[in-house]
């Protein structure tokens, strides 16, 4: 009777799975039933399981038949219900694309190729038939076991990623040197790739978001940009990364690889500079923090080896003076690179002084020296030169051919000078030469097409923007880390792109190219203030606005006490937390704000002389999907002293809606002017979440971290 259900229940399945594929760009799934589906990964390994014990047991003749055909039925029976979560779960919203059709159609086909074989054994095999009557069993089993392994594959890929079950012997590409790496290619990229690409690919598009090429790291997601150039604490990655592990929204979820504090380092120091994709590390200071970063992932410089006689240290010594210095290119090497300073000290006698080194100087510096065309004559006896700075220097370049004779020479820097396309040509004689820079000369545009034709030399003529789309300057960069002030802020703005102009608002409208202030050193202001910042410059678009809430702070208190404990989780700094002067970000959990649920947060603050209070300021923080909301009642209480208090101001902050974004929620209460030594600020959490709201009914928590009194 049992086997009766279990039979007509594995036929109703497949004809269930048969409709739901039929019908399956009009399924909508309930909420309710979406739990089911994600089920589907827990219960796909039992009939993976129960199918290739059978397998197994039928390629070695496996004698007890009712025992064999019961693992057949139970292993297909679960692998039905196992398709119709994975159909169930692939309507949701993320998921698409060639890899999932892939999986779905190799899991169906395994369900159909087990079906057909536990109705050939039931009907057609018979206890007394020999082994060899059964040809089918041991051919079909083998196709099953290849097709589980096919959709074992596809389902590893659309978790895991296109090479998950390949990556562990597949050769690790070698190390690209630092001196020719890209920012974005060789550190932003490979992050995303580990840590991001298995949930926002094209087959599993969570959020909305793609994350594989650079139009669609721009486009951002469902939920807004990825990020915003120049800015990082305000960009939704970043923000993703800081949440704490057991929340919703954390990227990468919590049971996925998760970033190292070097990789987020990474992130943010390349948004914090404009998110620009091409940007070399060498285009770096290399005392830059993410010039720091690199040196840990990329490969070092490779080391020529240098196969001359080191000079002599008393030589090397001798050589040596304010203007001119002489050092080793890397420890216990013979090869030395020589460095001009001070223009004023600069001669041919100063240059010829260097002779006794000519055998092992490999990189000689002399950009915006008075260097002229008859020096050159000296220079190429340096027969082991690699590298040659001649920036900005006098010469005209007659005497370059001199150069051509060079045996070892790699690079020359020629810009800044008064070359043409003739004296360049006296240089292709050269057969190590592998670069030249010679942007700001007189080479003309038909100049540089015919250097292109050649295609040993790289001619680097540096930014240019004829001919093509001007492109949009990256953001202005605030300097302030502190957004907090006692007094008086001095704002500081800067901007990476030489001659690019500033313009800035400090009364929260948009900023534009004519009407307003220019920024020209830096701005000394007394009150709070919202600035917004634009940068502008002729042949590029004016870039997106950068925008920043600085608040005062007249009085700060002698000492602070909370007369209510805050969570053990976020307990901060205690009660200095809120005078310290220092915001928290999104990461409520770094130890700059304190949490309250269960329990009122009550603070106070003492004077030791009176002061005359108009206005308290409460910083909160709201991101609704960690149950964090404004306070529901904010009261203001002063006086002489703690046991004298009368109640100055109650507010009842207006509450975040569904769609409400995250955000810092500053909240001021005014009131007429009083003389006061004792302040005491309560707040009291939410008491229910509203009924849109996931946690519908539970406490909500409250974050603070900042109390300003003026």
């Amino acid at each position: 009777m049992l086997k009766k259900i279990a039979d007509n229940a594995l036929i109703a399945g497949n004809i269930f799975i048969l409709f739901l594929l039929v019908f399956y760009q009009q399924l909508h799934i309930p909420a309710w039933l979406q739990v089911a589906g994600r089920m589907h990964p827990l219960l796909l390994h039992f009939p993976i399981v129960l199918i290739i014990l059978a397998v197994a047991l039928d390629f070695m003749k496996f004698k007890d038949r009712d025992l064999l055909n019961g693992l057949w039925l139970t292993g297909t029976l679960t692998a039905a219900l196992s398709v119709i979560m994975g159909i169930i779960l692939s309507r949701e919203e993320g998921y698409g694309g060639s890899m999932l059709a892939w999986h779905k159609w190799a899991g169906i086909a395994v369900l159909w190729i087990a079906t057909a074989l536990y109705w050939y054994r039931s009907t057609k095999v018979k206890a007394d038939m020999p082994p060899s009557a059964n040809k089918l069993l041991k051919p079909g089993g083998a196709l099953l076991l290849v097709s589980i392994a096919i959709t074992g594959h596809f389902g590893a890929n659309l978790t895991h990623g296109d090479d998950f079950l390949l990556a562990p012997v597949t050769p690790k590409p070698k190390a690209i040197p630092i001196t020719q790496a890209v920012v974005f290619d060789h550190l932003v990229k490979p992050i995303l790739e580990q840590k991001c690409y298995s949930c926002h690919n094209s087959a599993k598009a969570k959020g909305e978001l793609l994350m594989q090429t650079t139009e669609q790291l721009l486009k951002g997601g469902k939920t807004g940009p990825l990020f915003i150039a120049g800015n990082p604490a305000a960009s939704l990655m970043m923000e993703r990364l800081h949440l704490p592990l057991d929340a919703k929204e954390h990227m990468p979820p919590k049971n996925k690889t998760q970033l190292t504090p070097d990789e987020i380092a990474i992130l943010q120091q390349w948004i914090s500079k404009g998110a620009d994709f091409k940007m070399m590390v060498t285009a770096l200071p290399q005392e830059d923090t993410l010039y720091q970063l690199a040196t840990q992932f990329l490969a070092p410089p490779a080391e020529e080896e240098y196969n001359f006689a080191a000079a002599s240290e008393n030589t090397v010594k001798k050589l040596n003076n304010n203007y001119r210095v002489i050092y080793p290119i890397a420890r216990n090497s013979p090869a030395l690179v020589a460095n001009f300073y001070n223009k004023t000290q600069y001669s041919k006698k100063a240059l010829e002084e260097l002779l006794p080194l000519k055998g092992q100087l490999v990189e000689l510096h002399l950009q915006k020296m008075p260097v002229k065309d008859e020096d050159l004559s000296i220079i190429k006896q340096f027969t082991q030169l690699r590298k040659l700075n001649l920036d900005f220097t006098a010469i005209k370049g007659e005497g370059l051919k001199e150069l051509a004779a060079l045996p070892h020479l790699q690079s020359l820097a020629l810009s800044g000078t008064a070359i043409t396309l003739p004296h360049l040509q006296q240089l292709m004689q050269n057969k190590s030469l592998r670069e030249v820079y010679c942007w700001s000369t007189p080479l003309t545009s038909g100049d540089w097409q015919q250097l292109d034709k050649q295609k040993r030399i790289r001619f680097e003529k540096g930014y240019s923007s004829e001919g093509i789309e001007p492109l949009k300057l990256n953001p202005p960069i605030i300097g302030n880390e502190q957004t907090i002030f006692l007094g008086r802020q001095t704002l500081s703005l800067r901007h990476p792109i030489k001659g690019a102009e500033i313009r800035y608002t400090l009364d929260g409208t948009e900023p534009d190219s004519v009407n307003s202030q220019v920024y020209m050193d830096s701005i000394r202001v007394d009150s709070s203030f919202t600035v917004k910042a634009r940068a502008f410059k002729p042949g590029w678009y004016g870039s997106q606005t950068v925008q920043a809430r600085f608040l005062k702070t007249t009085y700060q208190p002698d000492s602070a006490v909370l007369l209510t404990p805050a969570n053990e989780k976020y307990l901060g700094d205690g009660a200095r937390t809120f005078l310290d002067h220092i915001t928290g970000n999104f990461d409520f959990g770094n130890g700059k704000w304190l949490g309250f649920r269960y329990n009122d947060m009550q603070l106070l603050l003492l004077f030791h002389k009176p002061v005359n209070v108009s206005a308290v300021t409460v910083s909160t923080l709201q991101r609704k999907d960690s149950y964090i909301f404004p306070p529901q009642r904010l009261e203001i209480w002063g006086g002489a002293s703690p046991e004298k208090l009368t109640l100055l101001k109650t507010v009842h902050p207006t509450m975040p809606g569904k769609d409400t974004p995250p955000g810092y929620n500053p909240l001021e209460c005014k009131f007429p002017g009083k003389e006061i030594t004792c302040l005491k600020v309560v707040a009291v959490p939410v008491p229910k979440l509203p009924s849109w709201h996931d946690g519908k009914g539970k406490k909500a928590w409250i974050f603070v971290d900042e109390v300003l009194i003026n």
